[in-house]
């Protein structure tokens, strides 16, 4: 597996959309939603096995009070996140998702990645709003649970 870091470029973006229609299952994210949100400034990381592309991870800053919003659980659905929250420079960044094929979930690939990238992001404060079992299993392996929305939504936050 390699990870490469890479920027938000409406190429990249198409790849990131494509396996989040694998995952998630929410006709609101066009791809006119994403480019709307993110831009060539802002960072992700895409895993790949040999050239293609398993996954991917994306955390970009916003404004603290998205930051704040999200963290006491005001909220719980990042779609109807303002576009405008997301900014270019901020100490509070926002993992807004990481995703794994299927066949390549529950072998350390994501433990490993999380790892990897802890290591080189920029200092600051970082949450994760997850929706699934999974993602919060990963998320309390780095992060601290900051509230339980319900059984499957939780946020989480961790200061780098």
């Amino acid at each position: 597996m390699k990870i490469d870091k890479i920027r938000l470029t409406e190429e990249n973006i198409k790849i990131i959309k494509e396996i989040d229609d694998t995952f998630y299952h929410d006709e609101a994210t066009t791809i006119e939603w994403y480019l709307e949100r993110y831009t060539s400034k802002h960072n992700g990381y895409l895993i790949k096995n040999n050239d293609k592309v398993v996954g991917y991870l994306v955390a970009v800053p916003i404004k603290k009070e998205a930051y704040d919003a999200i963290t006491n659980g005001v909220i719980v659905n990042d779609i109807y996140l303002n576009p405008k929250m997301y900014i270019e420079k901020s100490k509070y960044h926002y993992i807004v998702s990481f995703v794994l094929l299927e066949n390549y979930r529950n072998q350390g690939i994501g433990t490993n990645l999380i790892l990897s990238i802890i290591k080189n992001v920029d200092k600051g404060r970082y949450c994760a709003l997850t929706i699934s079992k999974e993602g919060a299993a990963v998320s309390q392996k780095f992060m601290k649970l900051k509230k339980q929305i319900n059984d499957d939504v939780a946020v989480f936050e961790i200061k780098l």
